[in-house]
């Protein structure tokens, strides 16, 4: 392999790793804690939700931790919205510091 061959695989090279990490960046693979703790949710909702124990266990958060952490990836998630009327229903959002009366 020529200095001119070399230079060429080299850009090529660059310019596959460059597209690898913008893909990654853009978020084409799942991420599997999203993933795990919609499933999660889903799988409770039945129920009324998980209790605080079962939550503690498996993700090492408080309930009001967990609602939160879910409300902040359902917007980027793939849940349709009769899941997401679900999961509201169970998993009710705290109303936000700029939404709550004032005294």
């Amino acid at each position: 392999m020529n200095s001119r061959e070399y230079r060429k695989y080299r850009q090529w090279r660059q310019r596959r790793r460059a597209a690898w990490i913008d893909a990654n960046r853009k978020g084409s693979h799942p991420d599997t804690e999203v993933e795990r703790l919609i499933e999660f949710a889903r799988k409770w909702a039945p129920f009324g939700g998980a209790t605080e124990e079962e939550l503690f266990v498996q993700f090492g958060m408080t309930k009001h931790r967990f609602i939160e952490r879910l409300w902040q990836v359902i917007p980027e998630s793939n849940c349709v919205q009769d899941e997401i009327l679900i999961l509201a229903g169970v998993y009710p959002q705290a109303p936000t510091e700029s939404a709550a009366p004032r005294h």
